[in-house]
């Protein structure tokens, strides 16, 4: 009877002890990590956000290739980062929306604006101006340490631009998969798309080198949940000696949110997991 007495008591304890430990987890748990419903994007900016990261060159053979489409802003998007801000990801790609905006609307971010030079307009530097921008997106967005949910980017983004008299069209341009016609129509009409990814490849302008019967692609694939902002497209159409349609490749010209980068593409026919986007606009 007191063997069994002793054995009872000690499951109790071992199972007290698991329990403690498990709710003394959860406790210390961020909020959005315990809410596993609610996805947050947290790449940090600095310099490849100390993701997990390699590069995969690829190579391509075709007897022939075309340009199926092809457009790019011709503002781009100004190549600010939310320095100094953990976790910022969507706030760089929010800021990259304000600053191509307010060249239009110079009240979107007070005590800064651009300039013509040799008949271009040119974003003005990162100042105290844009870097306050940022810190408010970051309050406006709800950011935690966790990072930044989908929900409050488009709610800081509404609220943001609100603030300052003007209004933000915030459109979903993703169903069970991106909707890239509907993408491609708003980039031609001057509009931006901020994308929602987890994994994705970034190839720097001129790793897309085209040779003699063959693209050579430097990839640099990322491991992450993270938000960049996109302002034009290209797509590619690679063809065998009989004419057949051998693979079709589509990318992003994006701020890629990592000052290694800067702008650049993103791949997204390859590497690349979109799991929402939104195409903005701001009157």
């Amino acid at each position: 009877m007191k063997k069994t007495v002793s054995v009872l008591l000690s499951i109790c304890l071992i199972v007290g002890f698991v329990c403690a430990n498990a709710s003394a987890y959860f406790a210390a748990m961020p909020a959005n990590a315990a809410a596993s419903e609610k996805r947050v994007y947290a790449t940090d900016i600095m310099p490849m956000g100390g993701e997990i990261h390699e590069t995969v060159t690829e190579r391509i053979d075709y007897t022939y290739r075309e340009e199926s489409g092809y457009y790019e802003n011709p503002y781009r998007v100004p190549a600010y980062f939310a320095s100094g801000l953990n976790n910022s990801c969507a706030i760089t790609a929010g800021g990259a929306v304000i600053g191509h905006f307010d060249r239009l609307y110079e009240e979107l971010i007070p005590n800064h604006t651009g300039m013509m030079f040799m008949g271009k307009y040119v974003y003005g530097a990162q100042d105290d101006a844009v870097d306050a921008m940022h810190r408010e997106l970051y309050t406006r967005m709800g950011t935690e340490a966790g990072g930044t949910s989908v929900e409050g980017y488009v709610n800081g983004m509404k609220s943001y631009v609100s603030s300052k008299n003007r209004t933000a069209s915030v459109t979903k341009a993703y169903g069970s998969s991106l909707n890239m016609s509907a993408c491609m129509d708003a980039l031609e009409s001057g509009k931006l798309l901020t994308l929602f990814i987890n994994g994705f490849a970034i190839v720097s302008f001129g790793r897309l080198e085209e040779h003699d019967g063959y693209d050579e692609i430097a990839n640099i694939k990322v491991v992450g949940r993270h938000t960049v902002t996109a302002y034009g497209y290209r797509i590619i159409r690679y063809y065998d000696s009989e004419n057949r349609l051998i693979r079709e490749d589509s990318y992003l010209h994006v701020h890629t949110g990592f000052t290694s980068a800067g702008l650049g593409y993103i791949r997204l026919s390859a590497y690349t997991v979109v799991e929402d986007a939104y195409i903005i606009d701001i009157t």
